[in-house]
């Protein structure tokens, strides 16, 4: 996969990317809203987790102006996956997401929101999806405006939905029909 608009490309995850992965997930600016400051990654770990394929889904990196600056993953929602989500299983194409941009420099630069409006589209046009799902932790506001801004709407919240930090954390179920 690769998909360019300006100077955003998406690409996907190889296995030269995890010293970009082992900076990212070592740097507590990136750990508090991603994995948490509590997780240890070394090279091995982070191979065994992110080296793996995902079902029905795929991993990518983020580049903005040539440059390598964050990563996401997308996966088809199937059987349990539902149940996880609270959501419909209507017979319609389902995704979720999750992503980061692992340089703090290019934060609250709308990065984040162009990368997401490219991947609905690819999304809609190339895997048939009907809707891309994102659950976000209440706590990170800036994802969320983020998440709004590429058309992403919240429809419910999500309470004690993910084990981060060592306690359950609250997040938003936000939705973006395509």
């Amino acid at each position: 996969m690769q998909i360019e608009d300006g100077e955003i490309l998406i690409r996907d995850f190889c296995v030269g990317d995890l010293p970009l992965m082992l900076k990212w997930l070592t740097d507590n600016r990136v750990l508090e809203y991603y994995e948490g400051r509590n997780a240890r990654f070394t090279t091995d770990t982070l191979a065994a987790h992110y080296l793996e394929e995902i079902p029905d889904g795929f991993r990518m990196i983020i580049e903005y102006a040539g440059a390598p600056i964050g990563y996401g993953q997308a996966y088809r929602l199937t059987g349990e996956l539902f149940d996880e989500y609270d959501y419909p299983d209507d017979g319609r194409v389902v995704f979720a997401m999750d992503q980061f941009i692992g340089e703090p420099a290019y934060w609250s630069k709308g990065i984040g929101s162009s990368f997401l409006r490219l991947m609905a589209g690819y999304l809609k046009e190339v895997k048939a999806a009907d809707v891309i799902l994102l659950d976000p932790h209440k706590s990170n506001p800036r994802a969320i405006r983020a998440y709004e801004k590429a058309g992403f709407r919240i429809i419910k919240p999500l309470p004690a939905h993910e084990l981060f930090e060592g306690r359950w954390e609250d997040c938003w179920l936000m939705e973006k029909e395509l």
